[in-house]
């Protein structure tokens, strides 16, 4: 093996390595040990013309651990009383429901808790969630066009509780239109894989709960390696502050590309996720001109009449 290839080789071998090294300087993505804070509310704060006979949601880490913490509900000016909460440790949504029904026009407050972590006494936030209840209830499930398509991509990333490189694929669901009594903006988007190694037989997997993202904003869902390779398909109905749920529609199904991955080809094939596998791309192109220079060195010096040099 002539001296240019070795090193071209060597430099090859090194460009993962130093992509990894460039990811890992980048700021890391959340990950399972981060701390149990309260994400989002539905309603949002600020709401207006809330249905008044409406839940309340508070949406925490998925490590929040609920132990029973009070939640008030403050009616200003009137007073404040402590309401009963249920959670679902799966998505991390804390639910309380005002007892009888919320006063029409008036300003409420909801004093959401800080939770503790799972095996941790760590707290996370809190939240004053104020809105002001409307003057009807909300008697109508929600409209929604559903998924209207997808598409994939794959992030290498450092994972800051592990200290190792985590490998997902970021799918991103593009949602149709979406409307309800209460306002928009008070819908829980829930999304169901219906197909791909995550599904258990006939029935979807819910792999994200989250209020519902603002019109023409795509909602992402993260998967492991594991359970999005192949073929995958996703479905999702929007639900109200009265849990009323809008109508399924059609699964939208891609195709991904089973590890291991290659990711300066990758890329190069698909358009990054910010700066997702840039210096990579970069030092691969780095890489390729490297170990042209050396194939051309070897050609002139095995080529009959010419030198060794470069000219």
């Amino acid at each position: 093996m002539q001296r240019g290839d070795v090193l071209a080789l060597r430099w090859s071998l090194a460009v993962p390595a130093i992509a990894v090294l460039l990811s890992a300087e980048r700021t890391a993505r959340a990950d399972s040990c981060t701390s149990p804070d309260l994400i989002e509310t539905m309603p949002p704060v600020g709401a207006k013309d809330v249905p008044t006979n409406a839940s309340l949601f508070a949406r925490y880490e998925t490590i929040a651990q609920y132990q029973s913490e009070p939640v008030s509900l403050e009616q200003v000016g009137v007073g404040t009383m402590t309401v009963p909460a249920t959670f679902d440790d799966t998505s991390g949504i804390l639910e309380i429901t005002p007892p009888g029904r919320l006063s029409a026009g008036q300003a409420y407050v909801v004093h959401w808790p800080a939770l503790r972590g799972l095996d941790t006494a760590t707290l996370g936030t809190t939240l004053d969630l104020t809105f002001t209840a409307g003057s009807t209830e909300d008697v109508a499930p929600p409209t929604f066009a559903g998924i209207t398509s997808v598409s994939w991509n794959v992030s290498r990333e450092s994972d800051s509780c592990s200290n190792s490189i985590d490998q997902r694929y970021i799918f991103d669901l593009a949602l149709g239109a979406a409307a309800d009594d209460g306002g928009r903006d008070s819908l829980t988007l829930l999304v169901f894989e219906t197909s791909g190694p995550a599904v258990d037989g006939s029935a979807p997997s819910q792999v994200l709960v989250q209020r519902i993202p603002p019109a023409g904003q795509d909602a992402e869902v993260t998967m492991t390696v594991v359970s999005g390779v192949g073929h995958v398909c996703f479905t999702a109905i929007a639900r109200d502050l009265t849990l009323k749920t809008s109508q399924s529609a059609p699964p939208v199904c891609v195709d991904t590309v089973a590890p291991p991955f290659f990711y300066p080809l990758s890329c190069a094939a698909a358009p990054p996720r910010g700066d997702r596998g840039v210096g990579a791309i970069a030092l691969a192109g780095v890489g390729l001109a490297l170990a042209r220079r050396a194939r051309r060195r070897r050609s002139r010096s095995a080529s009959p009449g010419q030198g060794g040099g470069e000219g």
